[in-house]
């Protein structure tokens, strides 16, 4: 069986280079990597092209504009010809087993679609330099291999909504992505997005081990997307899903339909209550605030009055007045909340 490590990369020409040696050090090799320059404007061209020529492996491709990102990942998975799809963002690094292990399970278990694994965060000093990260390791969800099936995909994402999944760790039959129609371009976060739709239709496991290096720095995607609009687009992703996993006219399913989505909306409010807070309590003000415009405006349920809008947002500016936020370094945060 063969496996095409499929990068997406843009204007991270130093970072891609060590993501593209991380899967050419893989004790189970890469039939090929393809790696897409989504429009650089830096030298990450010129690093793909250098690379290729040293590496036979590495099939380079290059969009003669920037598309953001979504379209990039489909037009770089297309060229995909292996039996499995690894994908590996251009600022993360696998470790040397996640492909031989990733591998090795889907091998062995045929009815599973995809898996997906732990990861640890590799957070950056002041440069991008080895000896100036810092590594933080996070504990496992699990001791066993985690199946995530229809049946239980509600309360996962319930669970773990805030990360369901490290993109840069799934591994999949290629078959299940041309049957998915790749990641949706009307969602930002169309790697969750992709998870859940697929997910519906065959089981996903969570290998309990650490597949990549997660880089954290202060150009992380998920620092320039940001929590609020991100928070937004998890939700409406999930609220889908439970209509559809759900979907039909009996009582039994409508029970379930309506009991999940009270949960799961409960338990959204409370994990941005619970941010709102923490980030009101370090005079992160922005942050505080969008996460109480969320509570209000993104999780269902009948609008709220404006002047609780309007009262919330004025207490928050009042109580962060004049002071500095604490640990403002982004690249400091791990959760998109």
């Amino acid at each position: 069986m063969t496996v095409s490590v499929v990068i997406a990369t843009y204007n991270r020409a130093s970072m891609v280079r060590q993501a593209i040696q991380s899967a050419l050090a893989q004790t189970w090799p890469a039939e090929e990597i393809v790696v897409l320059d989504d429009g650089s404007t830096d030298a990450t061209w010129e690093t793909l092209t250098e690379l290729a020529s040293e590496y036979p492996r590495l099939r380079v491709f290059r969009r003669a504009s920037n598309s953001q990102g979504v379209a990039a990942w489909n037009d770089a998975a297309a060229q995909a010809r292996g039996d499995y799809i690894a994908f590996c963002a251009d600022d993360d690094r696998f470790l040397p087993e996640h492909l031989e292990a990733s591998v090795a399970y889907l091998d062995a278990h045929p009815q599973t679609g995809l898996v997906h694994s732990g990861f640890i965060d590799v957070v950056e000093g002041s440069g991008e330099r080895p000896g100036s990260e810092s590594v933080k390791q996070r504990p496992p969800r699990s001791k066993e291999p985690l199946a995530v099936t229809r049946a239980n995909l509600i309360p996962y994402m319930t669970r773990y909504y805030d990360w369901p999944l490290h993109p840069s760790t799934l591994v999949l039959r290629r078959a299940v992505w041309v049957r998915s129609g790749g990641y949706n371009p009307a969602y930002a976060l169309a790697d969750t997005d992709w998870f859940v739709r697929t997910v519906e239709q065959v089981p996903a496991v969570l290998l309990p081990r650490e597949g990549v290096y997660n880089r954290r720095h202060s150009g992380n995607w998920s620092n320039r997307l940001g929590s609020a609009r991100m928070q937004a687009e998890i939700f409406q992703i999930v609220d889908a899903s439970i209509a559809r996993v759900f979907e039909g006219c009996t009582p039994g399913k409508r029970v379930r339909r309506i009991l999940w989505r009270a949960v799961w909306r409960a338990d959204v409010r409370l994990h941005l209550l619970l941010t709102a807070w923490a980030r009101l309590q370090t005079g992160h003000e922005a942050a505080a605030c969008a996460a109480w415009h969320g509570i209000l405006r993104n999780t269902g349920g009948p609008a709220a009055p404006r002047w609780l809008f309007r009262a919330g947002t004025d207490l928050i500016r009042w109580h962060c007045r004049g002071r500095e936020p604490e640990n403002a370094n982004q690249h400091e945060r791990y959760s998109p909340l």
